[in-house]
């Protein structure tokens, strides 16, 4: 199984974190870990995905960027 670490930047909204796990369960990817932190000068959510799956890792990158309060997605494929 691939390991992926996830970094993702989005408006601090209620929603966001639970739509982003949704697709990550949607996609067929397992969470191993999350940190997830606001910078309330900017309203702006940095959350760090730790995720699992034999599935190439653009499934679930293609997926997020497509949510409306997403800014951006990096991936470091350094957590296998």
């Amino acid at each position: 199984m691939n390991n992926y670490q996830l970094m993702i930047t989005a408006d601090d909204k209620q929603v966001v974190l639970e739509r982003i796990l949704q697709v990550t369960r949607y996609r067929g990817f397992l969470i191993s870990g999350m940190n997830a932190k606001v910078n309330t000068g900017t309203n702006i959510g940095t959350i760090e995905l730790l995720v699992r799956s034999e599935r190439p890792i653009e499934l679930l990158v293609d997926q997020i960027n497509k949510l409306i309060d997403i800014k951006e997605v990096k991936v470091d494929n350094s957590a296998s």
